[in-house]
């Protein structure tokens, strides 16, 4: 069973609040997010109630600090888990929205997207099977951008100002 724990201070002090799904808004809880212990699970934290804002993906392990998820500040209000983590991925990548022009299908991490990619834009996307993390920059940093399993006509649509794309990587359930 899914569980995380928020702490408002750093290295696991201060009011916490355990959480076991999805919380739209989790002001009424905590007022800030300095610390976080994911028992069990992947999940995507972000910035703003109602799933908006930057999106970070964390999965089971102790993060004393919020730099330790990649984290811009200290702001976590909403959350929710990730479903449907599993052992098959592929994912198909479109220079173009609407899933035109060249196509490129994934099936693993990639560290630095222009070793297989021509350039670091992605327009559209099919993620066919398992879920994925498309980060702003290579060796998996930066913005991050959660994509499950759907079709995504533009990069608007996965939450991304945006159609750079650094690296990807999949997300394993453990």
């Amino acid at each position: 069973m899914a569980n995380i724990v928020f702490y408002e201070d750093r290295d696991f002090r201060g009011k916490s609040y355990d959480c076991k799904g999805d919380s739209a808004d989790l002001q009424g809880f905590i007022h800030r997010c300095n610390s976080v212990k994911v028992e069990a699970g992947w999940w995507v934290l972000y910035e703003r109630n109602n799933y908006t804002g930057y999106q970070y993906v964390i999965g089971p392990g102790e993060y004393n600090d919020y730099r330790r998820w990649m984290g811009f500040n200290d702001c976590v209000r909403s959350c929710r888990i990730i479903r449907n983590a599993k052992e098959a991925y592929k994912l198909r990548l479109f220079d173009r929205p609407n899933f035109a022009g060249q196509s490129l299908e994934l099936t693993e991490n990639t560290k630095y997207i222009q070793e297989k990619w021509l350039g670091q834009e992605v327009q559209s996307c099919k993620v066919l099977e398992g879920s994925w993390i498309f980060f702003e920059h290579p060796n998996f940093c930066g913005r991050q951008y959660l994509l499950e399993k759907g079709e995504y006509r533009h990069h608007s649509q996965w939450g991304a100002l945006t159609s750079t794309v650094g690296s990807i990587r999949i997300i394993l359930e453990l």
